[in-house]
């Protein structure tokens, strides 16, 4: 890939550092969700409270059950609140990194890079849809976590702004259902990032661990 589209740039420590602590966020947050959906479901859990109880002679109701398998998992789930307001953080911090150190917005990147496409040589159009094709899904990763922090914000305070069951369910389906757009991510993420390093791109990861060099 040529300079032009090389995704190899220096990286200024407060980028650096907000990359990897929102990576530890994001992977926290996505953990304590499936770990909420498999291991740790109150439905499975309830069920295996009840037949174990009853394997020694003892019977509960399934409500009872249920409140149990809930009990189990609130400490994990109170981790997703918490990494939850991490993330929010984050967004706060990397606003300030857009304003005060890199003064690059990543929509604003984003639409340049596919403008360009119409502007190149067809040797390099390739080069250039890949290069704008991941400006563009950083773009709608920020715009994705902005949604997932203000829903997740909204669900929390939902008491305190008054808000009913009815007006917080499609914000929980719709916050759920975003969690799928994270988990493709973050797995083309890491693999675009393994196939650069092995074919045209090797140093990206060690740029955003010591900087790269100045341009």
């Amino acid at each position: 890939m040529t300079a032009k589209y090389s995704f190899r740039k220096y990286q200024p420590v407060s980028l650096r550092l907000w990359h990897w602590l929102n990576a530890l966020a994001i992977l926290g947050l996505l953990s304590t969700v499936l770990l909420r959906k498999t291991f740790l479901s109150w439905r499975a859990n309830s069920a295996l409270i009840e037949n174990k109880l009853q394997a020694v002679g003892t019977t509960i109701t399934p409500e009872v059950a249920k409140d149990i398998a809930v009990s189990i998992r609130d400490p994990m789930w109170d981790w997703h609140i918490y990494l939850g307001f991490a993330l929010a953080a984050l967004i706060l911090f990397r606003i300030l990194i857009g304003l005060f150190v890199v003064k690059k917005c990543p929509a604003g990147q984003s639409v340049k890079s596919t403008w360009n496409i119409f502007n190149v040589d067809k040797s390099e159009r390739l080069k250039a849809f890949h290069f704008a094709g991941v400006k563009i899904s950083y773009a709608m990763f920020y715009l994705a976590t902005v949604f997932m922090v203000s829903s997740g914000l909204t669900m929390n305070f939902k008491n305190e702004l008054g808000l009913s069951k009815d007006q917080i369910t499609p914000i929980k389906e719709l916050h759920e259902l975003m969690m799928w757009f994270f988990v493709g991510f973050v797995v083309l993420h890491i693999a675009g990032v393994v196939l650069a390093e092995l074919r045209d791109e090797p140093g990206v990861v060690s740029d955003m661990i010591n900087g790269g060099d100045k341009e």
